[in-house]
């Protein structure tokens, strides 16, 4: 049977209210956008639902480009690709919805907030209370064990993939006069999400895509973007995906799921009924840490996912740029799903005999999507998550660069010029094949201007 569409209704006024949380770049009154709380309630399989929905938009219907980009709130209450992405969203003039689709994170995070508010809220699942409230900000260490607790939340959030679907027919289907986007027509409905949200998007895709379909036949979303440690090796669809990973979701060859000879890992394809990309971000770290507060070594010596005091307290944070990858991915899906512009293809990163990517003479990756930064570096980056070789924990979510000696420097230089003059040549040919936004290229080049090099 055709999905049906969620109802969806503006949130009553009062305070406090849910924001998912997370520091990103740009403001919202920067770009003219507003932020508005939506409700969205509908049936599936006789179980009634009603959850929260964030929207931001440009206040100018003009400026609204037609997409909108789905984000499912993160089971930990954060929305990973707005914050990596916010700028490209903003000035480009897309629509961004967040979806609390999980149970976990509307009872632990939107409810806790203001219990009057909405006391109205709630997801169905038949898990015990003990398992519903599992506490996703903390993972078991071995990588059995956060299998486990993947399957343990896919358990107690099993209406997300059909809230999700419902809530995208909602967002798709014409309405006048009503609904989030009724000032201007909605053209292309693409689902996203990160790490937590991003197996979140994959389980949408295995198992939801098929089967939830609008009334015409046509599929819910439009397009897919699956970021972050990769669980599966997808197939066929009818719609574009771009998967993104980055090296740091990746490093370790055989922990966690499908890392073991790279078994996510499939070929590019074209096909009507198989267009694919996968990019493989060289050096990057599984979470961006290029800005504050993330970019602040303190900040994870706080963080109870693993990091804290696993990372050197002298250490300076990756600084690659990790959002702005992303959003040059993000906007290679945007421009597949509305013009049928085909993305670059990039090569893999490359893999030694042993399973670990194939370092230069720098200390870096080879292959892989390439930045400026690695291809004319000042700095080693260092992206390997897991279990150091005596058993110790590494950095685990989050990667650390560390300079390149002052000698090699100076080898690798004339001068401060020559290395400005080469990283924005790079910077120009990265624009040229697509792997930077023209958009971010000023950041860039001021960047390499105040380096210390050599």
């Amino acid at each position: 049977m055709p999905v049906e569409p969620a109802t969806v209704t503006p949130a009553p006024e009062g305070s406090p209210r849910f924001v998912p949380t997370g520091s990103y770049q740009g403001t919202l009154e920067d770009f003219d956008y507003v932020e508005e709380e939506w409700f969205a309630s509908g049936t599936i399989d006789r179980h009634p639902y009603r959850t929260q929905l964030t929207v931001r938009r440009p206040r100018d219907a003009a400026r609204f480009t037609g997409t909108v980009l789905v984000e499912p709130v993160h089971a930990a209450s954060a929305a990973p690709m707005w914050i990596y992405t916010s700028l490209y969203q903003m000035r480009s003039g897309h629509g961004w919805v967040g979806v609390c689709s999980q149970k976990t994170a509307l009872d632990a995070f939107v409810k806790a907030i203001n219990p009057d508010r909405y006391a109205s809220l709630d997801i169905w699942t038949d898990v015990s209370p003990e398992e519903t409230s599992v506490n996703a900000l903390v993972l078991p260490r071995d990588p059995e064990g956060i299998q486990q607790r993947i399957e343990q939340m896919r358990r107690v959030n099993v209406l997300s993939p059909a809230i999700l679907a419902q809530v995208g027919a909602a967002l798709s289907a014409p309405s006048v006069g009503r609904g989030p986007f009724s000032s201007a027509p909605v053209r292309d409905v693409l689902l996203m999400g990160h790490s937590q949200t991003g197996m979140v998007v994959t389980n949408y895709v295995l198992t939801a895509h098929d089967e939830q379909r609008l009334a015409d036949g046509s599929p819910v979303y439009h397009g897919f973007f699956p970021s972050g440690a990769p669980s599966v090796q997808f197939g066929p669809r009818d719609v574009p995906l771009v998967q993104v990973v980055s090296e740091g979701d990746i490093a370790h060859p055989t922990q966690g799921p499908m890392r073991a000879d790279r078994g996510y890992r499939r070929d590019d394809s074209d096909e009507p009924k198989d267009r694919y990309r996968l990019y493989e971000l060289a050096g990057a770290g599984h979470m961006n840490t290029r800005f504050p507060p993330y970019s602040e070594n303190a900040t994870w010596q706080m963080d109870p996912t693993g990091t804290a005091g696993a990372v050197p307290l002298d250490a300076t944070m990756n600084s690659l740029p990790h959002g702005e990858m992303f959003s040059a991915g993000l906007d290679h899906l945007v421009h597949w799903v509305a013009e049928g512009t085909s993305p670059p293809r990039a090569a893999r990163i490359e893999t030694a005999a042993d399973g670990l990517f194939v370092k230069d003479q720098y200390g870096n990756s080879r292959g892989g999507v390439r930045c400026a930064q690695m291809d004319v570096p000042r700095n080693r980056y260092v992206s390997n998550p897991g279990t150091n070789p005596d058993g110790t924990p590494s950095f685990g979510v989050v990667g650390i660069e560390e300079p390149l000696p002052s000698e090699m420097l100076k080898k690798m230089y004339r001068d401060h010029r020559d290395y400005v003059d080469r990283f924005n040549r790079r910077v120009d040919e990265l624009i040229a094949e697509g792997w930077l936004l023209p958009a971010d290229a000023e950041e860039m080049r001021a960047e390499a201007e105040g380096a210390a090099v050599p």
